[in-house]
């Protein structure tokens, strides 16, 4: 009897065992989890993995390679994703690979798709952490559109009022139906051309001046190419810089000069200031002039009374026809 209990309490273990291991076996095929394959483990870290959740798929090119191991916050801006990577990988995976978290479909369940990197980095191994990449998830899509769609609503009324305006302004269709304003503009316009034109045929000239500057023609050409100009030039300040200082030397003579008559007459020295301030010799001086003015006058008196003299008449008569002779001659 003892026995048949101790075979029926075996047989219960039996079956709960097998029962145990084909849930743990439907839950690890439920997350997409192999019992037989080795791994290795990747991790990357995201600021918003928009509901991925542990058993997710892994892809690469579009491939499934593997399963998400664990969500997990590191802190308030941070949230590190570990992933389970088929062993095979190994040498496909490399360490400037980038993760982004993806949807399988258009409303499917969240996936991380993991992109390639460049050749010349090395193969990534188990614990590395790759980059993460961004990406705009669909709510983010459908609210960036739905902002898109009420700013064009918003213009659209905008441009509906601006166009009744438009219809409704009669000065407006005045000035558009107005012939007078179209003929006004293609003169505006020819005279526009015009200055054009003009402005091309003076920068020609420019042109044609600066080429003939930069090939030493005309004065300014020569000014700036001939050497033997600017040696010239050269010479010649140096000649009116030594006539400056000559000048200047000059000058300071003539201030000294002056400054010594200056205190000659201060001191009361010299004839310029008995000139200036001895009053009896100005007066001797001028009575002097005095006399020498009436001499003047008498010697000329005497002079026409000899020339009507009997003795000296013909002397006087030859010398003017000698003189008129020669006035009239050629």
């Amino acid at each position: 009897m003892a026995t048949k209990k101790w075979d029926k309490l075996k047989l219960g273990l039996f079956v709960l065992a097998g029962l145990a291991a084909l849930i743990f076996a439907l839950f690890m095929v439920g997350q997409n989890i192999s019992l037989f394959q080795s791994s290795y483990s990747l991790s990357a870290r995201f600021r918003n993995v928009g509901g991925l959740k542990q058993g997710n798929n892994v892809r690469y090119g579009g491939i499934d390679i593997g399963t998400v191991k664990k969500v997990k916050i590191l802190d308030d801006t941070t949230i590190q994703v570990d992933m389970l990577i088929k062993k095979d990988m190994d040498r496909i995976i490399r360490q400037n690979a980038s993760a982004g978290i993806g949807t399988d479909g258009l409303i499917g369940n969240r996936v991380v798709n993991i992109f390639p990197g460049t050749s010349d980095s090395p193969y990534a191994t188990n614990g590395d952490l790759l980059s993460s990449k961004l990406k705009v998830s669909p709510e983010e899509m459908m609210e960036t559109l739905s902002k898109s769609n009420r700013n064009i609503a918003e213009i659209t009324e905008k441009l509906k009022f601006t166009v009744n305006r438009i219809n409704s302004s009669e000065g407006l269709w005045k000035v558009l139906n107005d012939t007078s304003l179209a003929i006004g503009l293609k003169r505006s316009l020819s005279h526009i051309e015009k200055a054009a034109g003009n402005a091309e045929w003076m920068t020609g000239d420019l042109t044609t001046i600066v080429g003939d500057v930069k090939a030493g023609k005309g004065n300014i050409g020569k000014l700036l190419r001939d050497s033997s100009i600017v040696i010239d030039m050269g010479e010649t300040i140096g000649i009116l810089r030594k006539v400056a200082g000559e000048a200047d030397q000059l000058a300071l003579h003539l201030d000294q000069f002056t400054t010594g008559m200056d205190q000659e007459i201060q001191r009361g020295n010299g004839t310029l200031n008995k000139l200036l301030k001895d009053t009896v010799m100005a007066g001797n001086l001028s009575r002097s002039l005095s006399n020498v003015e009436k001499g003047t006058a008498e010697f000329n008196e005497n002079m026409k009374a000899l020339q009507h003299n009997f003795l000296f008449r013909g002397y006087f008569r030859k010398k003017e026809k000698a003189h008129m002779s020669q006035t009239q001659s050629p």
